[in-house]
């Protein structure tokens, strides 16, 4: 037959585990929770710091935007320069080109443009060193003259 435990054992047995709970003074040995860095979940992976020690690894590809063309020179760092209309791309790039600077053009996304016509405005980027020198240049380009 079986021995039913006392009301003060049970009683000391529920007070054991409060305290313990309580306390925090279980035996397990619990395993600290692994913690990430720190990102700000508003933003999007696009818009996310790089956690990358040289921001040079990337090149190119990662500073332009894609489908466009250059004119042939090379840069670190570039930087936006202007919206040129699609028929002074190449003027552009030619005149930059004459002076040294690298630049980039790539179609502008815009709304209710199709992006891939050839009468789309184009993005112009410029190396970021020479971006007060190639601003002067297009105006001059912009004008229809030569420097």
């Amino acid at each position: 037959m079986r021995r039913r435990r006392s009301t003060a054992a049970r009683r000391s047995g529920l007070l054991r585990s409060a305290v313990t709970i309580v306390l925090g003074l279980s035996r397990r040995r619990d395993v600290a929770p692994v913690r990430l860095p720190w990102r700000d979940r508003s933003a999007t992976s696009y818009e996310a710091p790089m956690p990358a020690v040289n921001p040079l690894q990337f090149g190119r590809a990662y500073q332009l935007p894609p489908f466009g063309h250059g004119n042939g020179l090379e840069a670190l760092f570039w930087t936006p320069g202007e919206r040129v209309p699609a028929e002074r791309v190449e003027p552009a790039l030619a005149a930059l080109r004459e002076h040294d600077i690298a630049a980039w053009a790539a179609a502008a996304r815009l709304p209710g443009v199709d992006h891939r016509s050839a009468e789309a405005p184009h993005d112009l980027w410029v190396a970021a060193d020479r971006l007060d020198e190639a601003q002067d240049l297009l105006m001059w380009v912009a004008r229809g003259r030569r420097r």
